[in-house]
């Protein structure tokens, strides 16, 4: 339970931080230079069966997950585990240059390929040695988010953080739309 606010705690910082840049220089909300949102196609990605359930259990981690929302156009699954919590979100309307206009926020921002798709490694400025990555997938003109989030006795290195969230993209990424 305390590893599930901290990561949502982490998350919301993170996203606070990056709309932080959605005013003018006189304090203006900026105007959306796409009125009409597209569509990315993962209407029907349901983030809380993208993972079978023995999939979860081989990586420590339970099912069924529990369902969130993050308030800001991302809404996803938790999985927690003894050793990390995992989210998989999905951003209809967050591309990889939705992403990329925050880079300014991240601590880690490589682009990468998730299997056949271009995707992200991130870590935000805030949470860059505490066992938290992220790894972005493109899904059509949206993404999705694979977040590990190690418990506090059980922290690993960012390297080691954001493989394992790399590896458990690997496994998400052929069930989204393309």
């Amino acid at each position: 339970m305390g590893r599930t606010r901290i990561a949502t705690t982490a998350i919301l910082a993170g996203a606070v931080v990056a709309l932080a840049g959605c005013s003018g220089p006189d304090g203006k909300e900026t105007p959306s230079k796409s009125a009409e949102p597209t569509s990315s196609g993962l209407a029907s990605f349901d983030p809380c069966t993208a993972l079978a359930p023995e999939k979860l259990q081989a990586q420590g981690l339970n099912a069924p997950g529990d369902p969130v929302d993050q308030g800001i156009g991302e809404s996803g699954c938790e999985f927690d585990g003894s050793e990390f919590l995992l989210s998989v979100l999905k951003g209809e309307n967050s591309s990889l240059s939705y992403w990329e206009g925050r880079r300014a926020n991240m601590g880690v921002f490589e682009p990468n390929q998730v299997g056949s798709r271009p995707g992200i490694k991130m870590i935000s400025a805030g949470s860059v040695g505490q066992g938290i990555c992220s790894q972005v997938i493109e899904a059509g003109n949206g993404s999705v988010s694979v977040q590990v989030t190690y418990s506090a006795n059980k922290k690993q290195s960012d390297d080691a953080t954001c493989a394992k969230a790399l590896e458990i993209a690997q496994v998400v990424e052929p069930k989204l739309p393309k």
